[in-house]
């Protein structure tokens, strides 16, 4: 009982995504993690011979079970901490945004391989859910977890932020759509076509694919554009603002 609560707090130390430091158990998941990114960007080249593709297709059957399994293993190590004993310790465990984002990494190939494997191999949609195992990443390495408690100290401000471009972007669409429709009814015909436009100008990334061509279309999209810089540039003051007042705090 005492060696297999031993072999419990060791597993729980060199797994556990809240330690302050990287572990052992952290840079073996974050190996697989990486082997599985890659893997999935090569299992998109066209070009590759079926063998090749049947020989991937076997590893990557086996990566889900690897993280399945380290689930698991952390899931009965959590015992060790005090926090996660109990069924409502568990509980409480099973409910943090990082379990669950773990979870989510995994379960849905298990699920395709083992209740719909013929459709595994051909199920894109799948793969998209390995990208909760970047999250993953972020929450092993300190560096990364720096940044998020920088994000939450700025939630306030920048809950208003995106408040305030969700109001930008619904009235430069109403702006466009009013000077644009009769021109341009394909692009501006309505709001929520308008609002693609609004997007691609507000984001910086002006696609060209719609512009205006009125006078006063023009006019009201300048205006747009120059709020828009101002407005990307705001949230990156307020998280440099607050992750440098955590490093400071941390000196």
């Amino acid at each position: 009982m005492a060696d297999a609560r031993t072999l419990q707090r060791r597993i729980w130390a060199g797994l556990y995504t809240g330690v302050k430091r990287f572990t052992w158990g952290h840079g073996l998941v974050a190996g697989i993690i990486l082997a599985s990114l890659l893997l999935l960007a090569i299992q998109t080249e066209p070009s590759l011979s079926p063998a090749l593709r049947a020989r991937l297709n076997v590893i990557d059957a086996l990566i889900p079970i690897f993280f399945a399994a380290e689930f698991a293993l952390r899931f009965w190590a959590a015992g060790a901490d005090r926090r996660f004993q109990g069924l409502s310790g568990r509980r409480a465990f099973i409910f943090r945004w990082v379990t669950v984002f773990d979870f989510l990494a995994f379960a849905p190939e298990i699920i395709m391989l083992i209740f719909f494997p013929e459709l595994w191999a051909g199920a894109r949609w799948v793969r998209m859910f390995r990208l909760f195992r970047l999250l993953k990443l972020f929450a092993m390495f300190p560096a990364f977890r720096e940044i998020g408690l920088a994000v939450r100290d700025a939630g306030r401000q920048l809950t208003a932020t995106i408040a305030m471009a969700g109001i930008l972007l619904f009235s430069a669409a109403v702006m466009l759509y009013v000077a644009e429709a009769d021109a341009q009814p394909e692009a501006f015909g309505s709001v929520p076509r308008a609002l693609w436009w609004a997007v691609a100008t507000l984001t910086t990334v002006g696609y060209g694919d719609v512009y205006p061509i009125t006078v006063l279309g023009k006019v009201m999209a300048g205006f747009v554009a120059i709020l828009g810089v101002g407005l990307v540039a705001l949230p990156a003051g307020i998280l440099a603002s607050s992750f440098a007042d955590r490093l400071r705090r941390r000196k």
